[in-house]
């Protein structure tokens, strides 16, 4: 790639480089990439993933979708866009995928990326729909309040509110992804991974207790009062240590299981 690019620097010269490997598809800008294809007629359909200006948004796609890790052959190949929160869905959404429907995100087809409450994500999430691209946009029911998350801002971007939008835990009543999992669990996570000192065993009421506020900011700040020795970096580590710990695809909350049963139906 440094000496495509030092070609293409020179005064009057040109590169086209026709390839099938990802590593050169990743190494250039999108805008600079041309797909071509066959049609069912066998017609050759040339494809871009630019030519649009993006309403007065100085949002580069590429720049946005480096930002949020999707990779050029990302963009160009995959069947389904997944968007979720942040870190803790992006750490946890794979293992619990892959639990529940039996594959891996990428063998169905699924890529994730985490918004981190960036409304560049949101651009991204519309220029996809924009270009015929399947998306869905899965957020906590407190996201809601989210500037970035306004209806009035996913309906402008091109979501479909009733197919391509899921807000974990609304349908239940709580507020995040971490409420899915029963105190049970939890209190089983904790005695795994921060144990109180001996003959302190966590138990379910532990954590029944902080139900009905922000519940995984009061059972994190419980956990690193009262464990022992080690506690959990922060919400994505405490999660996913309970994540890890499932075996089977019940103990994955049955919201996420319909969730994912959509989005694989989607990447169909």
């Amino acid at each position: 790639m440094d000496i495509i690019r030092k070609q293409c620097a020179l005064p009057h010269v040109s590169v086209i480089v026709a390839t099938h490997s990802m590593n050169l598809i990743d190494g250039v800008d999108i805008a600079d990439v041309v797909h071509l294809k066959l049609s069912d007629s066998g017609r050759t359909l040339v494809e871009r993933l630019d030519g649009d200006t993006h309403d007065g948004i100085d949002f580069h796609l590429g720049q946005i979708a480096a930002a949020v890790g999707l990779r050029n052959s990302v963009l160009l190949h995959e069947r389904c866009f997944l968007a979720v929160e942040g870190p803790t869905e992006q750490q946890c959404v794979p293992l619990l995928f892959r639990l529940s429907q039996g594959l891996p995100l990428q063998a169905a087809g699924i890529a994730l990326w985490a918004c981190d409450n960036n409304e560049g994500a949101l651009h991204l999430a519309g220029y996809l729909v924009k270009h015929h691209r399947t998306v869905m946009l899965m957020v906590d029911a407190d996201s809601r309040a989210n500037k970035h998350f306004r209806t009035e801002k996913l309906i402008k971007a091109g979501l479909d509110l009733t197919k391509q939008v899921s807000y974990v835990g609304e349908s239940q009543g709580y507020n995040e992804l971490e409420e899915l999992f029963s105190d049970l669990q939890w209190a089983a996570a904790a005695n795994a991974h921060w144990p109180r000192p001996e003959g302190q065993p966590w138990s379910a009421d532990d954590f029944s207790e902080h139900r009905g506020g922000k519940f995984s900011e009061r059972i994190l700040y419980m956990i690193k009062q009262q464990a022992a020795e080690s506690s959990p970096n922060g919400k994505a580590d405490m999660l996913y240590a309970l994540v890890s710990m499932l075996t089977t695809p019940e103990e994955v909350p049955q919201q996420l299981r319909d969730i994912f049963t959509e989005v694989q139906a989607l990447a169909c």
